[in-house]
């Protein structure tokens, strides 16, 4: 055990950031039992201050971390960790007062970071050799534009910070900056956006065009292609009591909803081709993700808190991963995304953030148990054999990045050319082409997700429905967003189609759909056909899509029309049944379950059971006809602890149009959980009927019928 001189020499060794060789067994802190240590590579990281306890909202403020303090400069340096355990800076003294954002070169000789080289300068992007050094300087203050066209809000855009950097497969950076001139829709923080420059420093330009913010870019190692952090915010709600559609009094909007997560993307290092990676799109919760990291084998790392716009506060953190597409969250440490927090200002510790792959099964992450002090530790994907990996005295251990050589990801190449224009359209309509124009193509806007994949539903079909195109862009407003101009209104294709050319490309649009009354469309669980942040395309680019719903961009589009016709309808169906059960608990199992998109996930939540045995019925009726081909339908999955072992071995199906039968399946076979096919020539209807012929075993310990779901493959008649 050290004492005296000894310890005080360690920490003013630490404090100071020198060449002098630090082990971290001088700095362990006793928690508890621990397990055996992980051989670990070597690892780079950061070391910063905390943020001031005077700054506005600093309470559990992580530097590096949200809008507010991304780019927040408290003092730091860039550390190597050995294998050995020994600490040392990379930096020499007094080239840069505060660092941030490191990453290393896919061959595991090259550091890209941030840093300021005074307290009073803007982040800039440098580089660095794993030696350590004199850092080369990548991205400096060369921005020349015009800003007088924002007028009042002008003098907000003058400064302007680059950081976030991260290599890309064909050795050149991309990073984050707040370069062009936009300001976020709340609080007064500038817009980022996603930049790419070569290893050098030329060639530096935008790719993306977000209204609100796009940063903490990182690449996917099995496509090679950018991973980021975007915040979903848009201000204009849907109304059906104002002229545009449009509302931001809560007096006017149908729903309070305005999006504010920030969610994982996906987009191409040229600007293409944007799309949801990962998460649970159900809930606002489920798709917050923040310092994003893809694993080797595509599952997402994600760094969830309960803010879930990270602004003005944080309020806690925690890390869990996600498979890539729409999935349900794995919690691994720190913060759990439990719902009742959002009634909490800010959750108590531990906390975890920036998280990076150590292995297949292990995790290198910042780690607080206290809310203060962070240090580096590792753990397992389920959150296990918790290791301290370093945590020096008096600062924050920040960012872990791990030292290896790794596979170099696919290289794609730029297909898209830069961005025509810095500034974004002003009021002028002849501006708001200013980058030209990109065609829209959203195949089927009524596409649903499929069974048991975890995403809202489409808005129901109707016939004659409209689609509205908006801009929203940095104008005069220097406090709140500009109102939003409406574009284009252009007409939704009867099978649900939406072909537009001639849309701004490389500006924030947004999307409302409306019926042939001018009211917005609804969906089965009560959302709207109403896009609740902004997206952009490229120029000459198009988007092909199917659905119109939060995480519709990651379902497949079919390749052609004609097989974009066909969705899931049941969603849009009226349910009712021959009756349904109520347990002792007061719980109810309704028909319109059967139209839920849930089978199999939820437990006895989304099934529907019936009050009584063969013979029961669910019917689906629809608004407008269509014209159905298959039917799927779904049993109830067996649960021992409810006493439920349920098995239809037999069913029937009748269809009707305009209340007269026009097809009967006369038998379906046993039904399974997984789902049983039942396909036939097309046909005309409006209504289906399914009973349940013959069934074995019980529900809550009671003989009596029930199916999980029913899915309807059709399309418009």
């Amino acid at each position: 055990m050290m004492r005296g001189s000894s310890v005080k020499f360690l920490v003013v060794a630490a404090l100071l950031f020198g060449q002098l060789w630090l082990s971290t067994n001088a700095v362990s802190k006793n928690l508890g039992k621990q397990p055996s240590p992980r051989p670990l590579p070597p690892i780079v990281f950061v070391s910063r201050n905390p943020v001031p306890a005077s700054s506005p909202h600093s309470s559990g403020a992580i530097p590096g971390f949200g809008p507010q303090f991304r780019t927040v400069v408290v003092g730091g340096k860039l550390m190597l960790r050995t294998t050995d355990g020994s600490v040392r800076s990379l930096v020499r003294g007094g080239q840069l007062y505060d660092v941030a954002d490191p990453c290393v070169s896919w061959d595991a000789k090259t550091v890209v970071f941030s840093g300021v080289v005074h307290p009073d300068s803007s982040w800039r992007i440098y580089k660095i050799g794993i030696g350590g050094g004199v850092p080369e300087q990548l991205t400096v203050t060369d921005r020349h534009i015009d800003l007088s066209q924002f007028g009042a809000a002008a003098s907000a855009f003058v400064r302007y910070d680059d950081f976030d950097p991260c290599w890309l497969p064909d050795g050149r950076i991309a990073f984050a900056s707040t370069r062009h001139p936009s300001m976020a829709s709340i609080d007064q923080v500038l817009t980022s956006n996603l930049y790419v420059m070569n290893a050098d420093g030329s060639d530096l330009h935008r790719i993306t065009s977000e209204r609100n913010g796009a940063e903490e870019p990182t690449v996917d190692p099995l496509t090679g292609r950018i991973v980021f952090a975007r915040w979903w915010l848009n201000l204009d709600r849907p109304s059906n009591a104002t002229r545009d559609g449009l509302g931001r009094d809560d007096q006017l909007a149908l729903t309070t909803d305005v999006g504010n997560i920030w969610h994982a993307m996906s987009v191409n290092p040229d600007g293409n081709r944007l799309k949801l990676y990962a998460g649970y799109t159900r809930t606002r919760f489920g798709s917050q993700t923040y310092k994003p990291f893809v694993m080797s084998d595509g599952r997402l790392l994600s760094t969830f808190s309960p803010r879930t716009s990270l602004t003005p506060t944080v309020g806690g953190v925690g890390i869990r991963w996600f498979k890539h597409g729409v999935d349900y969250e794995h919690y691994v440490v720190g913060v759990k995304s439990d719902e009742s927090l959002r009634q909490v200002s800010t959750v108590q510790p531990p906390y975890a953030t920036d998280p990076v792959e150590l292995s297949k099964q292990d995790i290198l992450f910042s780690y607080s148990t206290d809310g203060k002090d962070y240090g580096i530790f590792a753990c397992t994907l389920d959150g296990k054999d918790l290791q301290k990996v370093l945590d020096l005295p008096g600062t924050l251990e920040l960012e872990p990045q791990v030292v290896r050589r790794r596979k170099i990801p696919p290289i794609l190449k730029d297909e898209y050319p830069a961005i025509l224009s810095d500034l974004p359209p002003t009021e002028d309509p002849s501006t708001y082409l200013i980058n030209d124009t990109f065609r829209f193509d959203c195949m089927n806007i009524f596409t649903n997700g499929a069974v048991d994949e975890p995403m809202p539903d489409a808005p129901r079909l109707v016939v004659g429905a409209k689609i509205r195109f908006f801009l929203n862009s940095q104008r005069q407003n220097p406090w709140v967003p500009d109102p939003s101009i409406l574009f284009r209104t252009a007409d939704v294709f009867r099978e649900g189609g939406v072909h537009e050319p001639g849309a701004p490309a490389d500006v924030p649009l947004f999307e409302q759909v409306v019926d042939s009354s001018g009211h917005v469309l609804t969906t089965p669980s009560g959302g709207f056909a109403h896009v609740t942040g902004t997206n952009y395309e490229r120029v000459g680019g198009g988007t092909k899509c199917v659905g119109c719903h939060a995480g519709h961009s990651v379902l497949t589009v079919p390749i052609n029309a004609t097989l974009a016709e066909w969705f899931n309808a049941s969603p849009s169906a009226r349910v009712t049944g021959s009756s349904f059960f109520v347990n002792e608990a007061g719980r109810t199992f309704i028909p319109q379950r059967v139209a839920d998109r849930q089978a199999r996930t939820g437990g006895d939540s989304v099934i529907w059971v019936s009050n009584e045995g063969e013979g029961s019925f669910v019917q689906l009726k629809w608004d407008t006809p269509i014209d159905l081909r298959e039917v799927v339908l779904y049993g109830i999955t067996a649960d021992s602890r409810s006493g439920t072992n349920i098995r239809v071995q037999d069913s029937e199906i009748l269809l009707y149009c305009d209340s007269n039968e026009v097809g009967r399946i006369a038998s379906t076979g046993r039904v399974e959980p997984e789902g049983t096919h039942v396909s036939f020539p097309r046909m005309r209807v409006d209504s289906a009927k399914i009973i349940v012929t013959k069934f074995f075993g019980t529900v809550y310990h009671r003989r009596i019928a029930g199916l999980a779901e029913v899915e309807t493959i059709a399309r418009i008649h």
